[in-house]
């Protein structure tokens, strides 16, 4: 633990944001200057592996640090139960003021709009017993419509609506917030800006896609898009048409998360505040011929995550070892000096950051259980090291063995092929003990892959 009490802690959480679309992690289409400038002035993490893929079970993971099956949100539409600690109860516990603004997705889902046959953005009420121990509210559950969504706040159940493009909007409700209340109070604060971009919605016409303000939608010509090699020769008209879209959304995205960093400069909380940027998993954007999450190739599963704590995290560094989204909350409450509560299974590398000897990952687990709406009945385990990722599914289509070094787009599967054998065998040994440390009875059908053939 960092002794560093009088710490705030600032979330800027996107969704569906995958980490090879910033202009830090190298990506040729976009000049995410920004977001860059908080990677330059604090440590950007190259390998961060969302535990579970989709909105929901990666949510709860992220805010009680445990993984699917210990705190019970398994499937997407599952609901977090309210007797679940989470990061909001340990930092008021510490003496923090705890506010949300913007997507929670953690009150179950009620679905797409009957009437109208779209996202409408009514799925805004929480119940204060389901908003994880939150104080301060301006929350929603899902919206998916970026000029139509309303929250709820306080115990009023009629919706306040947002004006104006979602991010932009949700971004003011912070600055807002920051402005009146958190940063006028003599307690330290905890704060989360949390928005859907650049996850698919609809726009201001009612027609599904990625919307943004018309000046960003001119900065991408779809001729113009560089694809990732994974990309199949037949889809890439329609993938530069949907990652236009894409970079539309970064780029004001990148723009709004410039804004909270000026206030921060101008109020004169960056020295005091610990910043952490991040996504709860990616977008396969066309390559190996997907679109959305859900599987464990790298641009479904590999998110960006940078924090910036000056004075104390050394700025312009990377962390290149594998973290967990379980991570995020013991990593934060370490890094602010809050006691860790023991039922969080993440790892705190708070230490490492500063340098000095603590516990890191040398794989992270991923997982997926099921279905629930149209997301796929396909059980798997995987897991991701620095170089690897091994995944065993219950069906053979989700069984892969990546060389990550040798294969960055993941276009080569060694899985069941007899040259990898013995390597193959050490990662379903590793496999199956990162399941049994999670605390994961070991399902049949990892059992059942132990042999190369998989049989």
């Amino acid at each position: 633990m960092i002794k560093n009490k009088s710490t705030n802690l600032l979330w800027l959480f996107c969704d569906q944001l995958r980490y090879h679309a910033l202009s830090c992690n190298e990506d040729p289409n976009i000049k995410t200057k920004n977001i860059d400038r908080l990677a330059g002035e604090g440590v950007r993490f190259t390998n961060t592996i969302s535990q579970y893929p989709i909105c929901i079970p990666f949510r709860a993971g992220l805010i009680t640090g445990q993984y699917a099956h210990v705190n019970g949100v398994q499937l997407h539409g599952d609901l977090l139960s309210p007797d679940r600690n989470t990061i909001a109860h340990a930092f008021r516990a510490a003496g923090y003021r705890t506010s949300w603004v913007g997507k929670w997705h953690l009150g179950g889902e009620h679905g797409i709009n009957m009437v109208t046959g779209h996202w409408g953005g009514e799925d805004y009420w929480v119940d204060p017993k389901l908003r994880g121990g939150f104080e301060d509210w301006f929350g929603f559950n899902i919206s998916n419509n970026y000029y139509k969504t309303y929250y709820s706040h306080g115990d009023q159940v009629k919706p306040y609506e947002l004006k104006g493009f979602q991010t932009d909007a949700l971004t003011n409700l912070s600055i807002k917030y920051l402005s009146e209340t958190a940063g006028k109070n003599k307690q330290p604060w905890f704060h989360c800006l949390s928005v859907e971009a650049p996850h698919p919605g609809y726009g201001i016409d009612n027609k599904i896609g990625n919307p943004a303000p018309p000046e960003y939608v001119l900065m991408f010509d779809p001729e113009n898009i560089i694809l990732r090699d994974n990309v199949p020769e037949d889809i890439k008209p329609e993938a530069r048409k949907m990652l236009a879209g894409y970079y539309s959304q970064i780029a004001n995205l990148d723009d709004n998360i410039g804004r909270i960093l000026d206030w921060l400069e101008q109020t004169g909380e960056a020295n005091n505040t610990l910043v952490v940027f991040f996504s709860d998993h990616g977008e396969m954007g066309g390559s190996q011929g997907l679109y959305n999450k859900q599987v464990v190739f790298d641009e479904s599963v590999r998110i960006p995550v940078i924090m910036r704590m000056p004075g104390v995290l050394l700025a312009g560094e990377t962390y290149n070892n594998v973290i967990s989204g379980i991570d995020i909350f013991p990593t934060c409450a370490g890094l602010c000096g809050i006691p860790i509560p023991s039922q969080v299974q993440g790892i705190d590398i708070s230490a490492t950051l500063c340098g000095i000897k603590g516990p890191m990952r040398n794989e992270t687990l991923i997982q997926w259980f099921g279905t629930r709406f149209k997301f796929g009945d396909h059980p798997y385990r995987a897991i991701r090291t620095r170089r690897y990722t091994y995944c065993v599914g219950r069906d053979d289509e989700f069984c892969f063995l990546f060389d990550n070094e040798s294969d960055k787009f993941q276009m080569k599967n060694l899985f069941g092929l007899q040259e990898f054998a013995s390597l193959q065998k050490k990662l379903h040994q590793r496999l199956c003990n990162t399941i049994i440390r999670s605390a994961e009875i070991l399902p049949e059908f990892v059992k059942c892959r132990n042999q190369p053939n998989g049989k």
